[in-house]
This record gives C-alpha cells, sequence and structure tokens, in this order.
C-alpha cells in the first residue's frame, strides 16, 4: 500500500482553517520566519511555508537578507511596527537576536521559525539563537524547552516532521506502535531524535543509528524492525537488502536528495515495493505535510500558553 498524503491534505486544512477561528477570530497574527542564507532548497520550503500560512489565514512575515524574494511587502503593512525589521539587514549575531526579542514580546506574532541552516557566519550561534525564541511561539521546538515538557508529559508537542510521520501513519490505521520494534536511521534534532522519543511514549522498541553507524548494523536493525523511518538525506540508500521478503514491514521515507533535478528519496522505491506491506513515496509523501503540522504547532502551543509561562523569554 502506498501512504500518500493527497488524501490527507484537504482535511487537515480544514481542520487548520477551523483552528484559526477558534482560537484567534478576528485577531491580526502571524507567522515570522528568519531566513538568514541563500540556500536555494531552504528559499523554496520558505516559500512553501508563507503560501500555506496565508491559505489557512495564517500570514507569515519573511526576515532576512533575502526576504525581499519571498515576501509580499504589503503584508507587513498589516501589523504594527514589523516594517522596521522587515527593511533591516541581518548581518550580525547582534541584530538577528534583537529581532528575536522584538518577536517573543509581539502579541501579533504566534509562531517564530528560523529556517536551517545558518549561513557559515551564524553557524557557531545556531544553539544560541534557537534558544533565545520563547517557548510559547517555538514552532520547531528547536529551543528545546517544549520538547523537554512534552518528554516530562507536561504538554503535548511534537515537532512538524515527527508529527508528519504519526499523522500519516494514524490516518492509514497503522499506529499501533505497542510492541513493535521501529528502525529509525539518522539522529538529528529535526526528525530522529524527537520521533524515537514519541515511538518510546508509544511503547515500541527503537533502533536509532547515525552516519557512524555501520552500514552491516543498518541492515541488521532494519531488517528487525516492524517499521523503518529513514531521514538520512542519502539518495536510494535503502534497497531490497535492508528489508525482509515477508511483506510485513511499514517503510517511510522522511528526507528526499534529487537525481538528475528530480526529488528522490532515502529509498529506492523499486527494489522494495513488492518486499513490504506499505510505504511513502518520493515526492507525494511525508514532506508535504510537515508544513500543515508546523502551522499546526501554533494551535498546540496556543493551548499551553499558561503551562509556558513561567518559561517566557
Amino acid at each position: 500500500m502506498i501512504l500518500s498524503w493527497k488524501e490527507l491534505s484537504v482535511s487537515l486544512k480544514e481542520e487548520l482553517i477551523a483552528k484559526r477561528a477558534k482560537f484567534f477570530a478576528d485577531k491580526k497574527v502571524y507567522v515570522a520566519i528568519i531566513y538568514l542564507g541563500d540556500d536555494y532548497s531552504s528559499a523554496t520550503y520558505v516559500k512553501h511555508k508563507k503560501a500555506y500560512g496565508d491559505s489557512i489565514g495564517l500570514p507569515v512575515i519573511v526576515f532576512g537578507q533575502n526576504q525581499q524574494a519571498i515576501y509580499d511587502r504589503n503584508q507587513a503593512g498589516k501589523f504594527d511596527d514589523v516594517g522596521i525589521y522587515i527593511n533591516q539587514s541581518y548581518d550580525s549575531i547582534w541584530k538577528i537576536m534583537e529581532l528575536i526579542r522584538y518577536l517573543n514580546h509581539d502579541d501579533e506574532c504566534v509562531g517564530i521559525i528560523i529556517q536551517l541552516p545558518l549561513p557559515e557566519q551564524f553557524e557557531s550561534y545556531k544553539e544560541q539563537l534557537l534558544a533565545a525564541i520563547t517557548p510559547q511561539k517555538d514552532l520547531d521546538g528547536l529551543g528545546g524547552v517544549v520538547v523537554w515538557l512534552s518528554e516530562m508529559g507536561l504538554i503535548d508537542f511534537v515537532p512538524a516532521t515527527p508529527k508528519a510521520v504519526l499523522y500519516l501513519l494514524e490516518k492509514y490505521n497503522l499506529d499501533n506502535f505497542s510492541g513493535k520494534t521501529v528502525a529509525i536511521l539518522w539522529q538529528s534534532n529535526i526528525v530522529g531524535k524527537p520521533l524515537a522519543l514519541e515511538c518510546i511514549k508509544r511503547e515500541a522498541t527503537v533502533y536509532t543509528c547515525n552516519s557512524k553507524t555501520p552500514p552491516e548494523a543498518i541492515k541488521m536493525m532494519s531488517k528487525q524492525s516492524d517499521y523503518i523511518i529513514s531521514s538520512t538525506g542519502k539518495v536510494h540508500l535503502i534497497d531490497e537488502t535492508f528489508v525482509r521478503d515477508d511483506n510485513s514491514q511499514i517503510i517511510v521515507d522522511v528526507w528526499y536528495g534529487h537525481i538528475d533535478g528530480k526529488p528522490v528519496g532515502d529509498v529506492n522505491i523499486e527494489t522494495i515495493k513488492d518486499k513490504v506491506a506499505s510505504y511513502t513515496p518520493v515526492p507525494g509523501g511525508v514532506w508535504p505535510l510537515t508544513v500543515a503540522c508546523l502551522f499546526d504547532n501554533v494551535f498546540v502551543l496556543q493551548g499551553y500558553l499558561d503551562v509556558l509561562k513561567p518559561y517566557k523569554l
């Protein structure tokens, strides 16, 4: 079975539009994206986020050196004082920190995202910048507080990409992890680590690995698992040698690269599609859901404002 987002996207968008009306009614609110680099893939992703936010009534304002190519300046005129920060050049860590402080305290801003990867000159400050986002607006959860509180069971927050994986599996009634074994390939803060925690919460046995794990060990883990969830970014890493022949496994391909300009995933679909029970295609699997799940986290955090108040920056 192919696990595709297309059948889910319309109903999910309708849910988000309804939540926007419930939480904010006629209030002017926006989501801020701090985009400092010139990475082509990042620029494309930011454009997708902006378009999706606009479509559900949560406009996106992009701040940074290259926002002119992405952001409609007419939108900024709807919000007080934002234009000052739109027009700045963010060429120093201090200017970026000043922007984050402004966004933290702007009541009209309901979510803050720092688009990664950062340019080389800011990479060493990445953790400092992420930690500077107030937890009440940390949509990616990379500041650490909301993910930690979720791990402790005080809130229920899942970062966007792991959330998209879980949402997809839930809608196909494949989310019963209890007693199952899950292989999560790669341990990033964005995908692998939070997804492993969520699977553990759901009573799964979890294998995780990284780029230093021997290839044969990765194959062994994968073959022994009921679920293989790959976010390595290594094109066609997963082939028939990673799976069993009993048509029982579920493969979720999270990341993607390109061959001849076309998006392809970690999984070589042609070699495994007749050997597994279900798999996600690339394109058309998890990634289209991540943007929707990112915006859903606006409403998740709104529901925990009182819990997060002691941690507000």
